[in-house]
């Protein structure tokens, strides 16, 4: 089955990925029998992860600060923000309440209440001059309590919040880079699950252009222990504002990345395609069948034809009358039903053709709604016609009966056969979809040679080999006092 998708705006993304959702949904309550228990229910659980994210809104980019005591989280924060922004009736730094400042025309009221950022913490885009920044429209910016605060209520809120985030921007300070708690209770976990980080270095208007490269390389070499080698050092000073433009800027491509909670709807999906490819057949493409020949065998059956015949044999002369219409038979009704499942089914797994024959109507109703729709067809009055006439009324009459019969067969079994078992093959498609969409994201498996060759020994590392800065380090970190000299 082959599945094609369009290229959409990053803001439709929403509708798409709800769309997604809803079929699955809906491909779920049709199918359910098709499908075993145990992966139905968790299918079910995806469905609603999926639609607790998206009423959340995932076009919004979540930034936290995150870091120590004494770091310059909220001074940084302010920095960003450009206003100097206090919670009524708190002193300014505080480490223990989240702020969060939020550019677009949307509230974000259900995000902040799901993140936990209180009414009056919250800085909206009415307020200058956040409304001057279109190109960081969709940001939330949060400020965390310290993580090593004593208060252990504080660390739970940055426990709790850190994986909901789309960036992490770690603040360090010069004096306390280093710190254990930070190294071993955050980074390396960021690391290992691959969390998007930025490792901020503020008050560098406190330190030489030496000892600012010094601590800069050494503030490398540990996040590369972490397992961060990609995750670059940005020299700032929050409090004269050495470096932020580049840290905005920063910050205005993550806007226009996809936000983690859509990565998280999708994720979810590909893992609900992966789970269902031990409910489905693979690459079955199940088609109707003919409906035109399921019509003409009922009609045909329930004595259509036969009065069709009749009728125009009474034009030509050659008949008195029009038989009656005759009951249809309930064993003929159930031969043709069965031999439509069977061929709806086909290629399916055992299950579906289940589903498809509880979907589509019993034999015994499907017999009444036949002859209920026959019974109130108006039909041609057969009547003997001129000589001259005979062939062509004899045609005219035959065709007309023929017509009327199979449309009031076909009416009779378009909603009790024809449409669920449509139903039930787009759910199928809509499943098998979501599995296209899984081996489409399945990593390429690794090619194995064949034969084993030993590798190459490695070269030796030496006490001199540190993990490479950024090249643009220097930048933020120039002072005036060195004349623009750095070594």
């Amino acid at each position: 089955m082959s599945v094609s998708f369009e290229e959409v705006a990053p803001r439709d993304e929403t509708e798409l990925l709800r769309e997604r959702v809803e079929r699955l949904r809906s491909s779920l309550e049709w199918a359910r029998e098709a499908i075993p228990a145990p992966i139905r229910d968790e299918l079910h659980r995806a469905v609603d992860r999926c639609d607790e994210r998206l009423e959340l809104g995932i076009d919004w980019t979540v930034v936290a600060l995150a870091g120590g005591t004494g770091s310059g989280k909220s001074t940084l924060f302010n920095a960003i923000v450009g206003v100097e922004f206090a919670i009524s009736g708190v002193a300014r730094p505080t480490t223990s309440h989240v702020s969060a400042a939020v550019w677009g025309h949307d509230r974000a009221d259900a995000l902040l209440d799901w993140l936990g950022v209180s009414p009056e913490s919250r800085l909206r885009r009415d307020d200058a001059p956040l409304a001057e920044d279109p190109e960081l429209t969709g940001l939330i910016l949060l400020d965390l309590p310290d993580h090593d605060s004593v208060n252990v209520h504080n660390r739970e809120v940055v426990d709790r919040i850190l994986p909901q985030v789309d960036l992490l921007l770690w603040v360090v300070d010069p004096q306390k880079y280093a710190d254990n708690a930070i190294h071993e209770g955050y980074l390396r976990e960021a690391s290992a699950t691959g969390q998007p980080s930025l490792v901020v270095l503020n008050h560098v208007d406190r330190l030489s252009t030496e000892d600012a490269w010094d601590v800069a390389r050494d503030l490398q070499r540990l996040l590369a222990e972490d397992g961060m080698h990609e995750v670059p050092v940005m020299p700032v000073s929050a409090r004269t504002g050495q470096g932020v433009d580049v840290l905005r800027a920063e910050l205005e491509g993550a806007v226009q990345a996809r936000s983690v909670a859509a990565d998280a709807v999708a994720a979810d999906l590909v893992d609900a395609g992966r789970t269902l490819e031990r409910a489905l057949a693979r690459d079955a493409d199940p088609e109707l069948p003919d409906v035109a020949e399921l019509v003409a065998a009922l009609a045909a059956a329930a004595g259509v034809d036969a009065r069709a015949e009749a009728a125009a044999a009474v034009a030509a002369g050659r008949a008195s009358s029009v038989p009656a219409q005759e009951p249809m038979r309930l064993e003929v009704v159930d031969r043709e039903r069965l031999d439509w499942v069977d061929a709806a089914s086909e290629g399916l797994p055992v299950q579906w053709r289940v589903v498809i024959d509880e979907a589509v109507t019993p034999a015994d109703e499907l017999t009444v709604a036949i002859d209920q729709a026959l019974a109130a067809v108006e039909w041609p009055v057969a009547n003997h016609a001129p000589l001259f006439r005979r062939r062509a009324r004899g045609a005219a009459v035959s065709k007309e009966m023929l017509r009327l019969g199979r449309d009031a067969v076909r009416s009779a079994i378009e909603p009790a056969v024809v449409a669920p078992t449509s139903l039930i093959h787009q759910a199928y498609r809509n499943l098998d979809e979501l599995t296209v969409i899984a081996r489409a994201a399945a990593p390429e498996p690794i090619a194995r040679p064949d034969a084993v060759v030993a590798p190459e020994e490695p070269e030796p590392v030496t006490e001199e080999h540190e993990a490479p800065l950024p090249a643009d380090i220097w930048a933020p970190v120039m002072r005036a006092e060195d004349g623009g000299k750095h070594r």
